[in-house]
């Protein structure tokens, strides 16, 4: 699983469930294996008999929870999560499943109210301070984004701010209208790591709006090169054509 052979670690964690059925890392990580490969219904069988082995680990009722929250079963999911709280009501992980349940129901406030808990409970949690961020996206409150935002960027050191949260800053400060300053932060996105086909056309975008066509043309190029049925920015180059700024294909 560490190197990522899914198919070995597959037949060698089956090997060991049946060699020893009440091994609950062996049911889970099997699980795993499994849920890598696509087999979802049986790697929340798998996730289930864990349970059955041992019903109080939070972190088990967590994963099963999510498991039931990927396949669209919100109920059996908030089930988890009241069984994760009940062994731990500080444990983090599960308050965060609590959250992505409210906001897979659309109630965003009270999905960010549990985001802060669980960032509270870890307050070092950079998927946590993701959400957070995210979930004000949503809540079209950007101000309040931006500084979720910068707070997790301080955590490194300058320049070292991952690609993601430069890409969420460069997304909040275009809602603000600042598009030079999304511009640049998106183009930092873009130096980062090699970016993606949204990432590109998102600074596109901010470009364009900064009254920068010949930038947002070059991006715009690089988003389409990548993934040229890519829709939102073949929207974009119809509005460039519009504006006498043609994409070359």
């Amino acid at each position: 699983m560490d190197r990522g052979d899914w198919r070995r670690a597959e037949s060698l964690l089956e090997r060991a469930v049946s060699t020893s059925g009440k091994d609950v890392d062996a049911r889970r990580n099997y699980a795993e294996t499994l849920w890598q490969r696509g087999a979802k219904r049986d790697a929340l069988a798998q996730f289930e008999a864990a349970r059955e082995l041992d019903d109080c680990n939070p972190g088990l009722a967590v994963r099963t929870g999510e498991i039931y929250l990927a396949l669209g079963q919100t109920n059996s999911a908030s089930e988890m999560v009241e069984v994760a709280l009940r062994a731990d009501p500080k444990f983090a992980q599960a308050w965060a499943l609590r959250g992505s349940v409210a906001a897979a129901g659309g109630k965003q406030r009270e999905a960010l109210a549990d985001f802060q808990r669980a960032l509270g409970y870890a307050p070092d949690s950079y998927d946590f301070a993701v959400r957070v961020a995210e979930t004000y996206r949503a809540l079209n409150e950007p101000e309040q984004a931006l500084v979720a935002l910068e707070t997790l960027a301080e955590r490194y050191p300058p320049g070292e701010a991952p690609q993601q949260v430069l890409h969420l800053q460069g997304l909040t400060l275009a809602a603000l209208a600042r598009h030079d300053d999304a511009a640049r932060t998106l183009a930092a996105a873009a130096q980062r790591e090699r970016p993606n086909s949204e990432l590109l056309y998102h600074l596109a975008r901010a470009e364009f709006a900064s009254g920068r066509p010949k930038h947002a043309h070059y991006a715009l190029q690089q988003a389409l090169a990548q993934d040229p049925a890519h829709a939102p920015s073949q929207a974009l180059a119809a509005q460039l054509t519009a504006s006498n700024t043609p994409v070359r294909r």
